[in-house]
């Protein structure tokens, strides 16, 4: 069983105008001998604002302790001085939520 791949022979992939990202097959040329415009040294990137905000989120992420070490401290001197309690209702309520989320698939 033979198969052809459209566009091999050099010609057009797809009717022009058809809005195809690729309209025609043009032969390569060898390295160094390019026929596009020169290039100026420095490249031009553009980014999108989404793309700085994302950038600076995580770099506010890596920024921040994975420990927060007075809050550990201040539950470490509660526990010894015997003045931390739990609230059996609020761990409740959380284990609750948190099983309703997995449940939801959310």
């Amino acid at each position: 069983m033979a198969s052809s791949i459209k566009g091999l022979d050099g010609g057009s992939i797809g009717a022009s105008g058809s809005g195809s990202p690729i309209e025609q097959v043009r032969p390569g040329t060898a390295a160094g001998t390019s026929t596009a415009a020169p290039r100026s040294n420095a490249d031009d990137v553009q980014i999108t604002d989404s793309a700085r905000r994302l950038a600076s989120l995580a770099q506010a992420v890596r920024d921040t302790p994975e420990v927060d070490s007075q809050r550990v401290q201040s539950l470490q001197q509660a526990v010894e001085s015997g003045h931390y309690a739990i609230n059996p209702e609020r761990i409740a309520d959380g284990l609750l939520r948190f099983e309703r989320l997995l449940g939801s698939g959310k």
